[in-house]
């Protein structure tokens, strides 16, 4: 071998070494920055409703169980929102609600989910107590509404909710929710 063939050979793998490092301190430069920015940013977790399949009543009595959980799945799919779950409950309250009183509570909640997208808010509701009245198909559930911006808790209410059910076709289907006030 002759100086002149070792010496570009000795180059060329220099150069190659470089590249390799340069293209190394890169990829580490990405993982840093990837790492800063995961350790910098906050995850939020949202709860979403259950999936309930349809209930039945059997000889006009209605399963307390059942009711409840429906209920609980209606409040849920209203007021558990965020910008990114405001179709879901929309769809869960479109499968529980009647078809006469669909319309109607399908508007109210587009009318919140509007505000929530528009603020870019999250909402979670968490029930502490759970009142029934069977013989006018009604279940009112009393907790705390909390309101989030990102992951810091703007506020945090108390509200009842009166959740009216209406027997058809051998089950029950939402007829009304919304916000009754503490006298009620």
């Amino acid at each position: 071998m002759n100086v002149q063939n070792m010496d570009k050979a000795l180059r060329k793998s220099r150069r190659a070494l470089l590249t390799v490092g340069v293209a190394a301190c890169g990829l580490i430069a990405a993982n840093v920055l990837l790492a800063a920015k995961m350790y910098s940013q906050s995850n939020q977790v949202v709860l979403v409703p259950t999936t309930v399949s349809d209930g039945m009543v059997a000889r006009g009595a209605v399963d307390k169980g059942y009711v409840e959980a429906l209920a609980l799945d209606a409040v849920y799919a209203m007021y558990n929102s965020s910008p990114r779950t405001v179709h879901y409950g929309r769809s869960v309250l479109e499968r529980l609600s009647g078809p006469s009183e669909r319309a109607e509570i399908l508007d109210t909640y587009d009318r919140i989910s509007k505000d929530i997208t528009e603020r870019k808010i999250s909402t979670v509701f968490f029930p502490r107590k759970i009142e029934h009245n069977f013989a006018s198909y009604e279940v009112v559930v009393e907790g705390d509404l909390a309101t989030y911006l990102e992951t810091t808790q703007v506020t945090r209410e108390a509200r009842r909710i009166l959740i009216r059910f209406k027997p058809q076709a051998g089950s029950v289907r939402l007829a009304a929710i919304g916000k009754i006030s503490a006298e009620e």
